[in-house]
C-alpha cells in the first residue's frame, strides 16, 4: 500500500513506493539508506552522522577497488596530471556550467522540480550543511577514481559513462531524466580527465557540482531544525 504525504507545494502528494513496484530495482546501497530514511520519524534526519560515515566507508571502498584494478592491470592512476593548477581551474569552470544546467533545468522541466520535492525531506530539509559537503567530497572523489580512473582507462569513455548513468538509476521510471544527466555528466568528466591528464580536473568538476547543488537545494527549502 502506498503512504501518503503532504508537501510543501501545493496540490502535490508524496507518494513513497517500493522501487519494484515500477519495475525497476535501484542498484546503490546508499539509495536504499535514504528511501529507508523516508519511512523514519519526524525530526531524525536521512543525511545525519551516520549517513555520512556509511558514506566515507562505501565510497572508500570504490576509491580502493579502483586502485586496485589499475594496480592489477597495470594502468597508470594520474592523480594530479601534468599541470594541477589547470586542471582545478577546468573543474571549477566545468561545475559552474554544470550547476547552471541544473538550475536552468530545475525552472523549465516540470518533473525536476517534482522530484526534487519528493526528495528534498529525506535528502536535504535536516541535514547540516557539513554533512552534505562531505557526501559530495567522498561521491566525486570515489567515483571518479572508480569511473574515470579504473573503468574508462579499460574500457574507454563510452563505457564509462554508460556505467556511471547506469550507477544512478532511480527508484522508477520518472528517474530516467537523473541518469540521462548522469550519462551526459560521465561523458562531461570523462573528456575533463583526458584533457587534462588526470583525475584532479573531474574530481574537482564533481565534488563542487555535488556540493553547490545540494547546497542550494538546501537553501532553496523552509527553515527546518537539523533534528538528532
Amino acid at each position: 500500500m502506498s503512504t501518503r504525504r503532504s508537501s510543501p507545494t501545493p496540490g502535490l502528494l508524496l507518494v513513497s513506493k517500493r522501487p519494484d513496484d515500477f519495475g525497476f530495482r535501484y542498484n546503490t546501497v546508499l539509495w536504499s539508506l535514504v528511501q529507508h530514511a523516508s519511512f523514519s520519524p519526524a525530526g531524525s534526519r536521512a543525511v545525519g552522522p551516520r549517513f555520512v560515515s556509511f558514506a566515507a566507508v562505501f565510497y572508500g571502498l570504490l576509491t580502493v577497488a579502483g586502485a586496485v584494478w589499475c594496480g592489477l592491470r597495470g594502468i597508470e592512476l594520474p592523480v594530479f596530471g601534468p599541470n594541477p593548477a589547470t586542471g582545478l581551474a577546468f573543474g571549477a569552470a566545468t561545475a559552474a556550467g554544470t550547476v547552471s544546467l541544473s538550475l536552468l533545468a530545475y525552472r523549465l522541466v516540470p518533473i525536476t522540480r517534482k522530484l526534487a520535492d519528493e526528495l528534498a525531506p529525506s535528502l536535504v530539509d535536516r541535514a547540516d550543511r557539513t554533512g552534505l559537503v562531505l557526501v559530495a567530497l567522498f561521491s566525486g572523489i570515489g567515483e571518479e577514481v572508480f569511473f574515470r580512473g579504473a573503468v574508462q582507462q579499460e574500457f574507454g569513455l563510452l563505457i564509462a559513462s554508460l556505467a556511471f548513468g547506469l550507477a544512478h538509476v532511480g527508484p522508477d521510471r520518472r528517474y530516467l531524466l537523473w541518469t540521462a544527466w548522469a550519462v551526459l555528466a560521465g561523458v562531461v568528466f570523462g573528456l575533463l580527465f583526458g584533457a587534462t591528464g588526470g583525475l584532479l580536473a573531474p574530481v574537482a568538476a564533481h565534488v563542487l557540482h555535488n556540493a553547490a547543488t545540494l547546497l542550494i537545494w538546501k537553501r532553496s527549502r523552509p527553515n527546518l531544525p537539523t533534528g538528532t
